[in-house]
């Protein structure tokens, strides 16, 4: 997870992540399957150049729109607050639409807020398309996603403080937790628990392991409900 605090050495880590960029043809990540928000990003907002946040947008009327969907169709509404130039936001995002094997993610740096980087990861010996297929079919058939900015966009902070996450917040992003039926915190994603590193400069990697990953996205699915009137 990384912290908002912006450090220099992340320019250090970027010039490892191109290092390990491999060849042949890399791999997108996968289209978005589940019912997410934003439901699209404004190009004029701050150049266009977020993949996964609106950074310009009035975060609390995006949450207020996702939590309506998402007792619309009966499903848990899962929070992402995070920022552009946050990588681990990126893998969260491949990993829940059912990406494996290898992963393109185009993020920032907190420390240069207008640039945006692109790398190549490659997965190695524990991908598992079927897994990954298994993954990404429950988190669209049991969640709604809303990404709430925490950089840029009015009202970011304020959708932890009006669900109560904000005394749970770890101080790191992406912070992902799940919200019941009145919008009230109920549970939170443990990153440590499902990540998977290597920290090579030839074979640099970020990615979660999937089995863990469901577990807890499972249990964050079953505290939402519980505590759902």
């Amino acid at each position: 997870m990384k912290r908002i605090v912006r450090r220099a050495s992340w320019l250090v880590i970027l010039i490892f992540g191109e290092l390990a960029a491999c060849g042949g043809d890399p791999v997108a990540v996968p289209a978005k399957t589940y019912m997410g928000y934003p439901a699209s990003i404004d190009p004029q907002c701050r150049d266009g150049k977020a993949r996964i946040f609106d950074e310009c947008g009035d975060q609390a009327a995006l949450f207020s729109a996702a939590l309506d969907r998402a007792k619309g169709e009966r499903k848990v509404l899962l929070v992402e607050f995070g920022s552009e130039w946050c990588i681990w936001c990126h893998v969260f995002e491949a990993h829940v639409n059912g990406g494996y094997n290898r992963f393109q993610y185009t993020y920032g740096s907190p420390d240069e807020t207008e640039a945006r980087y692109t790398h190549t990861f490659d997965e190695g010996p524990g991908a598992d398309a079927a897994a990954a297929a298994s993954l990404r079919d429950f988190v669209a058939s049991t969640f709604v996603i809303v990404h709430v900015d925490a950089e840029y966009a009015p009202n970011g902070w304020k959708v932890l403080a009006t669900t109560g996450a904000q005394e749970h917040f770890p101080g790191g992003i992406p912070f992902v937790f799940t919200v019941d039926g009145t919008g009230r915190f109920a549970a939170m994603f443990n990153h440590g628990a499902a990540e998977v590193r290597r920290e090579s400069v030839s074979d640099w990697y970020r990615g979660y392991n999937r089995a863990a990953l469901l577990q807890q996205l499972t249990a964050m699915r079953d505290a939402a409900r519980g505590n759902t009137p």
